[in-house]
């Protein structure tokens, strides 16, 4: 077990470099950001123009609903942006030349199975949230749970969507859970490692945020406010191609046998032997 959280540890460390040779992927995270962005606004002014601001507190169905609306959005959106990710990232591992356009228009092209898994998201995550307002027993603790559960089962399910493009839910699901058990260790260790590694200059965002409210008047609120936000928005950017670059690796890996990318500096006994 030991072996395979420090090559985790390897693995983040060498997605890094991969991400240096192609910085460009960073734009992706960010249309995924303004994307999401705008579609709340579109949502709130909706819901303003509609009066719902009232039925939201006192209609389950209408909270549900919205609810519903809102992750079906930030799923499919997400899914869409990280596929695009995903689709550079195995082009250079392959040592051929991408562009951020090409990994939109790649994405474009699962656009029905990504619409299906950003719908498949959003049902789930309402259920719970329905489940733990309704159901005896399943508090927030519960819900937290089966969250993850979920979460580790769609794992690698962008590769999946992006390389095998089955067109059926149920395989890509299999497929996604098929390797995360073969990768399980890699795979939390090298998320975790993106997090720690990241963490100091989300702090510094956060510090400079509290320092800017609580703190600062005139222009050094202002440019504190701002800078602090940038960090954020960075941290959230860097973790998000670092972490589909690393899965675009381990997911051809646990199916190809093929180290690519991150994981090709690695000795070939260290990954997905027997410990």
């Amino acid at each position: 077990m030991t072996g395979r959280f420090r090559d985790g540890v390897a693995v983040t460390n060498a997605s890094l470099d991969v991400f240096r040779k192609r910085p460009r992927l960073a734009v992706l995270p960010l249309l995924s950001l303004a994307a999401v962005g705008s579609a709340y606004a579109v949502l709130a002014v909706a819901i303003l123009r509609y009066e719902l601001v009232g039925a939201l507190f006192t209609s389950s169905l209408v909270r549900y609903g919205v609810l519903f609306v809102a992750l079906a959005v930030s799923s499919g959106v997400g899914i869409f942006f990280n596929a695009a990710v995903v689709h550079c990232a195995t082009r250079q591992f392959a040592g051929e030349e991408t562009s951020v356009s090409e990994g939109v228009a790649a994405a474009w092209e699962a656009r029905t199975a990504i619409v299906k898994w950003g719908l498949v998201s959003a049902t789930i995550g309402t259920v719970l949230y329905i489940a733990e307002d309704n159901v005896p027993g399943v508090g927030t603790l519960t819900r937290s749970v089966l969250d993850l559960g979920w979460a580790l089962l769609t794992f690698f399910i962008v590769p999946v969507i992006v390389t095998d493009r089955t067109g059926s839910l149920r395989s890509d699901l299999r497929k996604s859970g098929d390797a995360f058990s073969r990768t399980w260790g890699e795979s939390l260790t090298a998320t975790i490692g993106i997090g720690l590694a990241l963490l100091p200059v989300s702090l510094l965002g956060v510090c400079l945020l509290v320092f800017a409210y609580l703190f600062a008047t005139g222009p050094t609120a202002f440019v504190a406010g701002v800078l602090g936000g940038l960090l954020l928005v960075a941290t959230i950017v860097v973790t998000q191609v670092l972490g589909m670059i690393i899965r675009a690796a381990l997911y051809q890996y646990a199916v190809t046998g093929d180290p690519v990318g991150p994981l090709a500096d690695l000795e070939p006994g260290q990954l997905f032997d027997e410990r």
